[in-house]
């Protein structure tokens, strides 16, 4: 029987530029698994740590970058691994920086700074390309904004 857990966050990060937000999307390197798809900042939730503090920590370790605010999402992504037979709930984070200076670590090869719809067309998965979507409502529509919570603000 498949494990449910939930040990892994997923950061959404985007910047403004113009009047528009512009979506950060890393290309997974060889020596992670799904090598060469684009997709958003996620990892593992270590030992005694927050899902949130974990999406900070993932997001320093993998792009350099800091939260100038960071959000939960009304929204989970759940998946099934057949690789470990687990099903995973992953909670769904968005982050805003105003510091721009991506420095990927050895997970990623590539980032792009792209508008919603580019994102959504470069994304591999569904469920990102959902996300995206409500995040996209949540940035744009007053009654979407509200369902974002903050955790953080700098």
């Amino acid at each position: 029987m498949p494990e449910l857990s939930s040990r892994l966050a997923e950061i959404f990060i985007y910047r403004i530029n113009g009047d528009a937000p512009e979506y950060l999307l890393l290309k997974r390197s060889g020596k992670v698994t799904y090598s060469g798809i684009w997709s958003v900042c996620a990892g593992k939730i270590e030992p005694g740590e927050k899902a949130y503090e974990a999406a900070v920590r993932e997001m320093r370790e993998e792009t350099g970058l800091a939260p100038e605010e960071l959000y939960n999402v009304d929204a989970v992504n759940v998946f099934y691994d057949p690789v470990t037979d687990g099903m995973h709930v992953v909670p769904v984070f968005l982050a805003r920086v105003e510091i721009c200076d991506v420095t990927l670590n050895e997970e990623h090869t590539e980032y792009k700074w792209l508008t919603a719809d580019e994102a959504v067309k470069t994304l591999h998965w569904v469920s990102h390309k959902n996300n995206l979507k409500l995040i996209r409502k949540c940035l744009t529509h007053e009654e979407y904004f509200r369902t974002l919570n903050l955790i953080l603000k700098k």
